[in-house]
């Protein structure tokens, strides 16, 4: 088999370097090129067409999670691998959405490295273990947001939602709510409607099923 073709992003010399020296004992592995800047690592992707390009985050011109976008368009043929000592959540969800494949802390092991490289280049994607938990939070952020949505009940609705699976009567709903006592009667009509309910303690055990309350 050919070896995985690899370009190696990195605005640091010695980690360039370190990365070189560490994957070149994997004879499955060819370093075809190296980049230390965006404007490069974009100019050297399209010229080399490597299989996969190991990217740091913070770079010169644009930077780590910009260029996954660029490169996307630009060298589709290429999987990338953040590879960067930032477990900032935000540079990580980011680097996913834009199309990263892995995303690797930088004290990752030389053969935890080189084994995301042959998992990426045959088409898996990975996280480091410690990354994980916050994409995990980020997923169920997104699929409690669809499934409010789905359920097209509104923000304010959920929350009288909430009052009710309390046993809330419709004037304390009223109060808390800043609602008029017959404003709240009618609301809480809606909701139980919008779930396909027939009386309030429906209601309450539709909502709790779909994770709305």
């Amino acid at each position: 088999m050919n070896p995985i073709r690899v370009l190696i992003v990195d605005d640091h010399p010695m980690v360039r370097h370190g990365l070189k020296s560490l994957l070149s004992k994997y004879g499955d592995i060819e370093i075809v090129g190296e980049a230390g800047d965006g404007a490069a690592a974009l100019e050297w992707a399209e010229r080399l067409a490597p299989d996969v390009i190991l990217l740091d985050i913070q770079l010169p011109g644009p930077n780590g999670v910009e260029l996954v976008n660029h490169l996307v368009e630009n060298a589709p043929q290429a999987k990338t691998v953040m590879l960067t000592a930032f477990d900032n959540d935000e540079y990580l969800l980011g680097a996913l959405s834009a199309g990263a494949y892995a995303y690797l802390l930088k004290n990752s092991s030389g053969e935890t490295v080189a084994e995301t490289i042959r998992l990426v280049h045959g088409g898996k994607r990975l996280l480091s273990p410690s990354l994980i938990d916050p994409v995990l939070r980020q997923f169920e952020t997104l699929a409690k947001a669809h499934i409010r949505t789905e359920s097209h009940l509104t923000e304010e609705e959920i929350q009288a939602m909430r009052l009710v699976a309390k046993g809330a009567t419709n004037e304390e709903i009223a109060k808390e709510m800043y609602w008029g006592e017959r404003t709240a009667q009618r609301k809480v009509e809606d909701i139980i409607a919008k779930l396909g309910a027939r009386n309030r303690a429906q209601a309450v055990a539709e909502a709790i099923k779909r994770g709305l309350i």
